[in-house]
């Protein structure tokens, strides 16, 4: 795959979910297995987190070579891990929602709304 259709592939990522930020999030902190990620983002979130949330997404970054995935254990459970270029794109993405959660603070101290 060239250089370029490989940027348009990685700008095809839709990380438009809070599910799909964390789980990458969770990803840059350790290899995890699917099962593992589904009931640490329900734990986070507070909210049930189903396979068909977090199983195409994890497909998708494996096809654009952001993540990797092998069979572990005597159940052969799929571990993924994140590869070098997966841990840039959330470098990357994770700089660019830094830049988003900024002028939001601005907002919110120019609206002095209180937060719990």
């Amino acid at each position: 795959m060239s250089t370029r259709s490989r940027v348009e592939e990685m700008k095809s990522i839709k990380v438009n979910t809070v599910v799909k930020l964390y789980t990458l999030i969770l990803l840059a902190e350790s290899d995890r297995h699917g099962y593992e990620l589904m009931k640490t983002l329900e734990d986070m979130l507070g909210a049930p987190v189903g396979p068909s949330q977090v199983y195409p997404f994890l497909r998708k970054l494996e096809s654009l070579g952001l993540l990797v995935s092998k069979k572990v254990g005597s159940r052969e459970k799929k571990v993924y891990s994140l590869t070098p270029e997966g841990r840039e794109f959330v470098k990357e993405l994770l700089q660019k929602s830094l830049t988003v959660l900024q002028a939001a603070v601005k907002v919110i101290g120019r609206e002095k709304v209180c937060l719990p």
